[in-house]
């Protein structure tokens, strides 16, 4: 298909350069050679294409209402089922009127120009739309795009458009003619195109600060899964990037859980409270936490919805809404979707009243809310994946690798702050009996009640985990062997106490150590426990016993020594006599 894209690169092949963008970056250009026209108030002749719409938002249509108000002469093709065909193009009878140029459906997509021309200015920019190589793997995806500022460019951009109106639409021939005569490019403003070249420069250095955010948001997205600061990352680099004065994002919890919310807010604009208040099922669909944006961002709640419900974009712009107050300030929305499920939603909005969103600019969006939608999925698998790692799938509990690690830190804490730490080993008494007479569902049962129980009455900084089988094993932090004896015996009280659904009443044997006093690392607090347990189970069960102390130990045992001869009176003396210490010494301490 012949085009203005090859007429001018026929014509002008030494003074054109053709070069591949994506389509969104042909859409900035053609805006900006717009806005070119309209800050300058050109009275020019315009002639652009412009790509099917069978439905046009209002946003668009003001647009094209001021270019043609601003505009000499305007000239728009378009598709025959473009929604321009039915719209009013005027406001009042005093504004100029555009004129429709209709063009074959398959032109409409396949090209997209601009041409702007009077007396002291003239551009224009011709881009043809190119299906992805095949021959190549190197060639970067987009479209072919040139442009020019050059006068005689122009002029045979006009006089090529001139000679298509002529055989496509000999009515408006004429009409055309005479607009192209009366807006022949002659000479260009020096002051008009250094204000071009700077306002360029300007589009390009915003267009650099966005590829720069979004980098940024997929460096912190790489090097970490923790959710709160990759989504505190990426409310500064977009609310920056975008200049706006404030940039919400709000990520939904899983099931019961809370929503996870950050904010940005400019230099100097109003602070952005973040309260935390309870809702009702009624408000919220499910009891829980739920996060409360106060000031302009207190209708959040609506706009989520509305999204979660449609997972569309919502664009408020500042001339479109009439009106704006302080409260209701431009803002554009979009949902973060993840095979098709609603993830959470970014929002930022504008202290400009009569800002537009820019298309790039939304898909500016667009890519920093699905990028942070793919983080959100795989921060919550590798959560899941952790807490199966760590987590009795039976109980709830964590298992007994998880109980080795944590124990482990919880030794080292100790002995850091000079402080006890107790180990309670527990054995449901005669377990087997439970299956073969019950069942294993009822076993079951049993095993899930002894952990809610654990939950129930240990302190949060305490740690519950199955151990194996029907063992369960507890740690207490900062407890001496009194307090988690006086524990172990509550415990085993209210077990014995109450009836399991579908079982009856069942009891355990408790086993007791106590750093430093039984043991000095992790395996020899947890043998002490274990013998300790050993002991309640042979001295008839439902019982807490405390394990020996590690002094009692050693002496028993060389005493066993002595007498079979295995070491000296003298070593009997000098090991029997040792001074004891509560707290074995630490590294300050040597």
């Amino acid at each position: 298909m012949f085009s203005l894209y090859h007429a001018l690169l026929a014509h002008h092949s030494r003074q054109l350069t053709s070069v591949r963008c994506a389509p969104q970056t042909i859409s900035q250009l053609l805006r900006y050679l717009e806005d070119v026209l309209l800050d300058n108030n050109l009275a020019a002749l315009l002639v652009q294409s412009l790509p099917p719409a069978p439905e046009r938002p209002l946003r668009d249509l003001a647009r094209l209402r001021d270019l043609s108000r601003t505009a000499l002469h305007s000239f728009f093709f378009v598709s025959p089922d473009d929604a321009l065909n039915s719209l009013p193009l005027r406001l009042h009878e005093h504004d100029r009127a555009p004129t429709l140029l209709t063009q074959a459906p398959a032109k409409a997509r396949e090209e997209r120009f601009i041409v702007i021309a009077d007396a002291r200015f003239s551009a224009m920019l011709a881009a043809l739309h190119s299906p992805h190589p095949t021959d190549s793997l190197e060639a970067p995806p987009g479209d072919e795009v040139i442009w020019s500022f050059e006068p005689d460019v122009v002029y045979s951009a006009l006089e090529y458009l001139m000679a298509r109106v002529t055989a496509e639409r000999p009515f408006h021939a004429p009409q055309f003619a005479q607009a192209v005569h009366s807006s022949m490019p002659k000479a260009t403003s020096l002051q008009l195109t250094v204000a071009v070249t700077t306002k360029l420069a300007r589009l390009l250095q915003e267009q650099a600060g966005r590829e720069i955010a979004v980098n940024r948001i997929a460096t912190a997205i790489r090097s970490s899964l923790e959710l709160p600061s990759i989504l505190q990352t990426t409310v500064n680099e977009v609310g920056r990037a975008l200049r706006v004065q404030s940039c919400v994002m709000r990520i939904e919890g899983e099931a019961d859980g809370a929503p996870l919310t950050k904010c940005y807010a400019e230099p100097g604009a109003e602070a952005v409270e973040v309260q935390t208040a309870e809702v009702g099922a009624e408000e919220a669909g499910t009891q829980g936490s739920e996060v409360r944006l106060a000031g302009h961002f207190s209708d959040w709640y609506a706009y989520g919805r509305r999204l979660a419900a449609r997972s569309q974009n919502y664009l408020l712009d500042g001339r479109s809404s009439g009106g704006l107050g302080a409260e209701q300030r431009p803002l554009a929305i979009v949902p973060m979707v993840y095979h098709e499920r609603f993830v959470g939603a970014l929002m930022v909005r504008s202290g400009d009243a009569t800002r537009l969103w820019e298309e790039t600019e939304v898909l500016l969006l667009r890519t920093v809310a699905d990028q942070v939608a793919v983080a959100v999925n795989h921060a919550r698998l590798f959560a899941q994946v952790q807490q199966q790692a760590l987590t009795d799938a039976l109980t709830g509990c964590f298992n007994r690798r998880s109980f080795e690690m944590q124990l482990e830190r919880e030794v080292r804490i100790a002995m850091r702050q000079r402080q006890p730490l107790s180990v309670v080993l527990l054995d449901i008494d005669h377990f087997k009996r439970v299956n073969d007479t019950y069942g294993h569902d009822a076993g079951d049962a049993a095993l899930r009640y002894v952990a809610g129980m654990l939950r129930e009455e240990l302190r949060g900084v305490d740690t519950a985990a199955r151990y194996g089988g029907e063992e369960f094993v507890v740690v207490l932090p900062q407890a001496g062997v009194e307090g988690a004896a006086v524990v172990a015996e509550r415990l085993r009280e209210r077990l014995a106490g109450r009836e399991v659904p579908g079982v009856g009443q069942i009891t355990a044997s408790f086993g007791v150590a106590t750093y430093p006093l039984h043991g000095s690392g992790r395996e020899e607090i947890v043998k002490a426990a274990d013998r300790a347990l050993y002991e309640a189970k042979a001295g008839g069960r439902n019982q807490v016993r405390v394990a020996e102390s590690v002094e009692q130990e050693v002496t028993a045992e060389m005493f066993e020594k002595r007498e079979k001869g295995h070491i000296s009176e003298d070593e009997f003396g000098e090991t029997t006599s040792m001074p004891g210490s509560q707290f074995p010494p630490t590294s300050t301490d040597l």
